[in-house]
């Protein structure tokens, strides 16, 4: 088909139609639409063109810290959590956790009502990169982690699907192995992506326990809005097998959180 193409100056609206070579309808764009979109563009260009390496401290990627001691804290799907991370010695960095859990503590078939979780995030840096517009930082995150809670009717959830559990007792024992990558691409912007396996182990009163090995990938930002104030967003998601009661199953799994580091309490 001929590529043909109406000039929307001609008409008065934003819903004229032209003809692609692929024989779809596609709209033309309106003087609005092409303004935002070159906004976009000097926008990205600008960020692009920083020399700046520097970026965010990172409490969720894989940058080593800078500050002796920084506080993160986080809402979202499962839990509202907060850590108190430590500059460690060499490339290690430390932290002491704990959560307040309302959901699949590890993305999918645990589905805790409520429940308290500590975890101790160990971290180390691996390697550094600096490319022409960014600067890559891989690192390796080991989180071993408890919980304790319970489990409502129609809520708790043992594989295989659809077995229900009455109101119990229930805890488990985590072992997340992470991969965490962090992107400077601007002075105060830092992309966040990377791989996480928190493996799961869970228990009910009168039930057996289940395994859960979720493999999700880090999708995230960080951003130094502040001196001292660097707000985050994190997405993990992906597919994650349960195990149990001699069964399996796969499932979605997924797990969202915003929040903040800040490394100065009251101005100290």
């Amino acid at each position: 088909m001929e590529l043909q193409r109406m000039d929307c100056r001609e008409r008065h609206d934003d819903e004229c139609w032209w003809y692609s070579g692929v024989r779809t309808m596609q709209p033309c764009e309106s003087r609005g639409g092409v303004v935002m979109r070159a906004i976009a563009v000097v926008a990205f260009v600008l960020v692009m063109s920083s020399t700046a390496f520097a970026g965010p401290q990172s409490t969720i990627g894989g940058k080593r810290l800078k500050s002796e001691t920084v506080h993160n804290t986080g809402v979202g799907w499962p839990s509202l959590f907060y850590e108190w991370w430590n500059k460690g010695q060499g490339n290690l960095d430390w932290a002491l956790g704990a959560e307040l859990v309302y959901g699949d503590w590890s993305g999918a078939f645990s589905d805790v009502s409520v429940g308290l979780a500590f975890n101790a995030p160990l971290r180390w840096h691996l390697h550094t990169r600096k490319h022409a517009k960014a600067t890559t930082d891989v690192g390796i995150r080991f989180t071993p982690g408890a919980l304790v809670g319970g489990s409502d009717r129609g809520r708790g959830r043992v594989p295989p699907p659809g077995f229900q559990t009455n109101q119990r007792v229930m805890g488990g024992l985590r072992a997340e192995l992470a991969v965490p990558i962090s992107i400077d691409v601007h002075d105060r912007v830092s992309v966040v992506t990377g791989a996480t396996i928190p493996l799961t182990l869970m228990f009910a009163k009168d039930a057996d326990p289940w395994g859960i090995i979720p493999l999700l990938v880090r999708i995230g930002v960080e951003i130094n809005a502040a001196p001292k104030v660097a707000p985050f967003f994190l997405f993990e998601l992906g597919p994650a097998i349960g195990i149990g009661n001699g069964t399996s199953d796969v499932d979605f799994a997924f797990r969202i959180w915003v929040g903040t580091a800040f490394w100065s309490v009251l101005g100290k």
